[in-house]
């Protein structure tokens, strides 16, 4: 048996036919017939379509979906008995998606896929919302094309934050500034109708798997020398850094078409786990060979959106079956590990560190 987590739970609640209250927090705890769950509190919010923990866990922040986009910070108790919201900023943009930590420790990043754009939140001494400190309207670099900024994204081993746009079929790099303001830092370009959605990262960032959700294939992107006579092969170059795109591989072996949500290094960054939607599956893949080879595919409720991990335990939030599914992993093998938790519209799901 793992011990228990604390896991917060979004769900969308105004938006199409959203069914959840908000935000939850949960006390999961895995065991060998799958994962039993606590309800401990729910708190009232419109379309939290992400949760963030602050690094020691005292605080939960949250990106909404609505127009205009709100960040909110909910403070929890020590022991998960509780949990209010203590800090509501109204952002320019609409339809955030997504928010991460800046590399400045006072700042959040928020990722609006309505509005195309990217937003830098000042926090306060206590950690709270603030002050919109810059947008950066992926608009200006569209020319025929619609952004849609879908994640953001802290490059470990790097200086660089990452940010995959649907719209642009790019992931965009920027840098932040002392003043916290971001500076655009170059972009990787993936093939047109790609739509490149969410990234996952190495430790230094050496290798980065990029869900694509328009084509549903996984691209893989290696950090190091680019011979100068590239002919097709897309590249990004930067002052310091470079990526260039080395294979696209299918992320389902279902019929069905898959439009890609989620994707997750495991710890021993050996594998990595993708949701599809269409399928309606979560898929394991090997990352021993040169390009990453399909070893299990398990499915899940519909719409997977988003998905965790508890160590060997796998919980993914499954939309439209208003659950979250149990999986198991062993090396190259992936289960269904117990009984799904219910979870109205479920959108997201966020382990207290």
């Amino acid at each position: 048996m793992t011990s228990p987590a604390l896991v917060a739970v979004g769900g969308y609640s105004t938006s199409g036919s959203g069914r959840g209250t908000g935000i939850a927090l949960l006390r999961v705890t895995p065991d060998d017939s799958g994962a039993a769950a606590e309800t401990l509190w729910e708190v009232a919010a419109a379309d939290p379509s992400f949760l963030l923990w602050s690094a020691d866990g005292s605080l939960l922040h949250a990106v909404t979906e609505t127009s205009p986009t709100h960040v909110l910070t909910l403070r929890v108790a020590e022991d998960g008995s509780s949990g209010e919201i203590i800090g509501d900023l109204e952002l320019a943009g609409s339809g955030g998606c997504h928010l991460a930590p800046g590399t400045r420790p006072d700042t959040l990043l928020v990722a609006n896929y309505g509005s195309g754009s990217v937003e830098t939140v000042r926090l306060d001494a206590e950690g709270l919302p603030v002050e919109l400190l810059d947008l950066d309207d992926h608009h200006d670099y569209a020319e025929d094309r619609d952004p849609h900024p879908h994640q953001v994204v802290r490059l470990p081993g790097t200086e660089l934050i990452a940010v995959p746009d649907l719209g642009l079929d790019r992931v965009v790099l920027y840098r932040q500034v002392q003043t916290g303001h971001i500076e655009p830092a170059g972009e990787i370009p993936f093939s047109r109708g790609s739509g490149p959605r969410h990234l996952a990262a190495d430790h230094e960032s050496s290798q980065l798997l990029v869900s694509c959700e328009l084509s549903g294939k996984v691209g893989v992107a290696v950090r190091g020398e680019v011979p100068q006579d590239v002919g097709a092969l897309q590249v990004m170059r930067g002052p310091e850094l470079e990526w260039s795109v080395r294979s696209m591989v299918p992320a389902s072996g279902r019929p069905e078409e898959s439009a890609l949500s989620h994707v997750e290094l495991a710890a021993d960054e050996h594998h990595a786990l993708v949701a599809n939607r269409g399928p309606d599956t979560i898929a394991l893949f090997s990352l021993a060979g040169m390009r990453p080879e399909l070893v299990a595919e398990v499915p899940v409720g519909a719409h997977p959106r988003h998905f965790t991990q508890l160590g060997t335990t796998i919980l993914v939030a499954a939309q439209e079956s208003d659950r979250i599914d149990v999986l198991r992993r062993h090396q190259d093998t992936l289960e269904v590990a117990g009984d799904p938790i219910p979870a109205p519209s479920v959108s997201c799901l966020a382990p207290r560190p």
